[in-house]
């Protein structure tokens, strides 16, 4: 899939949807197009909304620098631009831009998450969302990147890989590349070297932070949340989302096991190929009964809403929370109570 070619040099656009890779692939694109126009690579800064204040947004965008003729001011998570002064403030400034600076609003999220006069204020062909992959694509896509590296990878790699990175292009071709380099051309990947590649060079992640969980070690879980926070590796909804996903999958494996269906033919069936991964099902099946990890869904499904509508510097505080009544509590508790 081919990141889309960059417009012509205006003042702002809004980047939506959770296909990292592309996106960024196109802010790349905006960035070599204002090097090229400008002569020189223009001064890129990198604000958060519900972290940073606006006014040292737009401070940053009109004031002029020394050091280069254009400024590319990156205004993540978008869609926390909620405070009414600070909306306006940004309407005002996307109602008359500084000539010598491009914005860039960037959210994983929709349209419908983003402050209707600030989208408003954006021009319709400066709006882009990017779309996640189907899976089948995933798969096509892996495949096709380690075939260009002259390297042969079995399809239970392929799903292994697709099932320990987040869902864009991005952080896939991060983790493929780490494999190709390892393994080198004119190899051929099984599942069992890539299960104990990622095992031995672990980043910490949602799937290790599941892990945990499943093990109901809360200090151990509770660490490896606070290297994904420390890391800025995920977002709170990202994480969420990874943690609903695999309890869902539990849910279904337990099931499975309750109507008498052997592992061996519930694991294909769930698309749970490596050993690991197994095994951290099995723990998971044990730890917890199926009225627990019922409630474990509804706790995940509630904490998603929340971090949709609360303000990002309580995220951190809401997910040691969330970790603390799934691996502590199993889901019990008076969690409903909490802002």
């Amino acid at each position: 899939m081919s990141p889309a070619a960059a417009p012509r040099e205006v003042s702002a656009h809004l980047l939506l949807g959770p296909e990292e890779g592309e996106k960024t692939a196109f802010i790349e694109k905006i960035t070599q197009g204002l090097t090229v126009r400008r002569g020189e690579k223009p001064e890129i800064s990198r604000f958060y909304a519900g972290e940073s204040r606006m006014a040292d947004v737009i401070l940053c965008l009109r004031n002029q620098t020394l050091f280069s003729a254009h400024r590319l001011v990156i205004l993540a998570n978008a869609e926390e631009v909620k405070r009414a002064d600070e909306a306006a403030a940004l309407v005002e400034y996307l109602g008359s831009p500084a000539k010598d600076a491009t914005l860039l609003l960037v959210s994983t999220g929709f349209a419908g998450e983003i402050d209707r006069k600030i989208a408003a204020a954006i021009p319709k062909e400066n709006q882009k969302i990017f779309w996640e992959m189907f899976d089948n694509q995933k798969q096509g896509w892996v495949t096709g990147y380690f075939r260009q590296k002259k390297i042969t990878i079995d399809p239970l790699a392929v799903e292994y890989i697709l099932d320990m990175v987040e869902n864009n292009t991005r952080d896939m071709r991060v983790e493929c590349d780490r494999l190709a380099q390892f393994f080198g051309p004119d190899t051929t990947i099984q599942l069992d070297s890539v299960e104990q590649y990622i095992y031995h060079s672990k980043e910490e992640n949602v799937f290790t932070l599941f892990d945990k969980v499943c093990e109901r070690e809360l200090t151990e879980a509770e660490e490896v949340l606070d290297k994904i926070l420390l890391a800025r590796e995920a977002e709170a909804t990202q994480l969420v989302s990874g943690l609903l996903l695999q309890f869902r999958r539990l849910a279904g494996f337990k099931r499975m096991l309750a109507d008498n269906y052997e592992t061996t033919e519930a694991f294909p069936r769930l698309k749970i190929f490596s050993k690991k991964n197994q095994k951290t099902y099995m723990t998971g099946n044990k730890k917890f009964s199926a009225a627990e990890i019922e409630d474990i869904v509804q706790l995940l499904s509630v904490f998603d809403e929340r971090f949709r509508s609360v303000r990002s510097d309580l995220h951190a505080l809401l997910l040691h929370l969330l970790v603390y009544y799934i691996a502590a509590r199993a889901g019990q508790g008076a969690w409903r109570q909490f802002p």
